[in-house]
C-alpha cells in the first residue's frame, strides 16, 4: 500500500507509474453574473455582492433588494466561490420584473459594474476576523473607487484581471494566484504580489513590501 492507504499502481493513477500525463483540460473563468439560460427553458441571473456582504448601504440595498425578490419569486439559490449569488427559475416574462425590481433597490446590474471592481475580492478581515492585521472588506471598495479612474486613464477599462486583498498573510481570498494580491501585514501597511491570472492557476511573486493603504492605488 502506498501513502495514507492508496494503492501504488491502479487504473486510476497508472499514468504515474508510466510516465504520462492524464488528460488536460484547459480552466476557464466565469462568475456566472447577468442572465444565463438553464437547461429547462428557465434563467438564472448573477448578482453581484462586493466581497460577498449582503447589506444595505449607501444607495444600494443589496439586503433588501434580495429579500424582495426572493420572497416573490421563490427562486432556488446558490453562493458562487467569487462570493456572489444565482438565483434561478425565472420565465421569459418574468426577467425584465426582475431586473427593473433589482434596479429599485440600486443593485448593480453586469452593464453597470467596471471590470476592475467586478473581479475584486477581500476577505471579512477586521474587526470579524480574530487573525486579522489590517483591513480587507472594509478597505478594498475605495482602493477601487481610486483604481478605476486610473485604469481607466491606461487605456485598460475593458481588460480583465483579478486583484484580491486580504487582512493577513492566511490568503483566505485567495490573494497568491491574483493578478494583483494585496496582503495585509500590521497596521496600514500591505504586500503587493503581482503575475497570477484570473484562473488561479498561476502564482503570483513578491513586487513591494510594507506599502501603506493610501499608497496603493498609485
Amino acid at each position: 500500500m502506498g501513502y495514507r492507504g492508496l494503492p501504488r499502481q491502479g487504473r486510476g493513477i497508472s499514468w504515474l507509474s508510466s510516465g504520462g500525463r492524464p488528460p488536460f483540460t484547459p480552466i476557464t473563468y466565469h462568475d456566472h453574473l447577468g442572465w444565463h439560460a438553464q437547461a429547462d427553458g428557465r434563467w438564472f441571473c448573477g448578482i453581484y455582492v462586493e466581497n460577498g456582504r449582503v447589506r444595505d448601504a449607501g444607495t444600494r440595498y443589496v439586503r433588501s433588494g434580495l429579500r424582495a425578490v426572493i420572497q416573490k419569486y421563490r427562486p432556488p439559490l446558490a453562493i458562487t466561490g467569487q462570493q456572489n449569488i444565482l438565483l434561478g427559475g425565472f420565465t421569459d416574462a418574468q426577467r425584465e420584473e426582475v431586473d427593473h425590481l433589482l434596479h429599485s433597490f440600486g443593485i448593480a446590474t453586469l452593464d453597470q459594474l467596471t471590470e476592475v471592481r467586478r473581479h475584486a475580492m477581500a476577505c471579512p478581515a477586521l474587526p470579524t476576523c480574530g487573525l486579522a492585521l489590517a483591513e480587507a472588506e472594509r478597505f478594498l471598495p475605495s482602493v477601487i473607487d481610486e483604481l478605476e479612474p486610473i485604469v481607466a486613464e491606461l487605456g485598460l477599462a475593458s481588460e480583465s484581471f483579478s486583484i484580491r486583498m486580504t487582512g493577513c498573510p492566511n490568503g483566505c481570498a485567495r490573494p497568491y494566484v491574483a493578478d494583483i494580491g494585496i496582503v495585509g501585514r500590521s497596521g496600514d501597511q500591505y504586500t503587493i504580489y503581482l503575475g497570477g491570472n484570473m484562473q488561479g492557476t498561476r502564482l503570483n511573486t513578491l513586487y513591494r513590501d510594507l506599502v501603506r493603504g493610501a499608497d496603493l492605488p498609485p
